[in-house]
């Protein structure tokens, strides 16, 4: 019989400490099974690990953290490394924090959870995991660590977006995700820029006035040439 022994009201994903047996487990759902749902998963913790846990958000995020990608390691029908989990409890959740930093520049970690929960991106690039938690919360914000991530991938082709650019593709919804149909969000922008925005946009709509997309005949008929 499973029993919650201490759970966070803020997210329902952070992970949830467990009695299972009478022996404390973390449990978490990650990763995917075949019909692409959450898996859960679990490995044993001491009480030692639970006092962290329960008073220390940011050492509670930062364990998620580091333990997801072992659980994306298990694919859909791979069991959990658990020896690598517990390997990480003393590192993460009792360690001082250079000794933190220092392991998250050995292991495979996962940003998005920690920008999600407020993390300091800056300190993040610079190494400082565990400053970086100093401000974080229990509430996440997803669309904080899309941006996150849609800048990364930017950087990484070699993109710089100016102020004006950014703008612009945040009223065409185009900010985050490319390939999305463009919209009209001018809630989106900022208001200081919003004038600018909207005569690029109409200098752009009458310069294509009566064009239109060609199709490539090559892959079929919903592909632009």
């Amino acid at each position: 019989m499973r029993d919650v022994v201490f759970a966070r009201s803020g997210s329902a994903w952070i992970p949830n400490v467990i009695r299972d047996g009478g022996e404390l487990k973390l449990m978490l759902a990650a990763g995917a099974d075949a019909n692409h749902d959450p898996r859960p998963f679990t490995f044993p913790i001491s009480e030692a690990h639970l006092a962290v846990i329960r008073e220390d958000l940011a050492r509670h995020l930062l364990l998620w953290s580091a333990v997801l990608p072992l659980c994306d390691a298990a694919g859909t029908q791979g069991s959990l490394d658990e020896n690598a989990a517990v390997a990480l409890l003393d590192p993460v959740l009792l360690s001082p924090p250079a000794d933190v930093d220092a392991l998250f520049r050995r292991i495979r970690w996962d940003r998005t959870r920690l920008v999600a929960h407020s993390a300091d991106i800056d300190l993040l690039e610079r190494g400082q995991v565990c400053e970086a938690m100093r401000a974080a919360t229990e509430l996440s914000n997803e669309k904080r660590a899309q941006e996150d991530h849609a800048n990364r991938r930017r950087t990484e082709r070699g993109v710089a977006l100016g102020p004006l650019d950014a703008e612009i593709l945040k009223y065409t919804g185009q900010y985050l995700h490319g390939a999305t149909v463009p919209r009209r969000n001018p809630d989106a922008v900022d208001p200081a820029l919003l004038p600018q925005v909207m005569r690029v946009i109409a200098t752009a709509e009458q310069a294509s006035a009566g064009m239109r997309i060609g199709l490539d005949p090559r892959v079929g008929a919903g592909a632009a040439a």
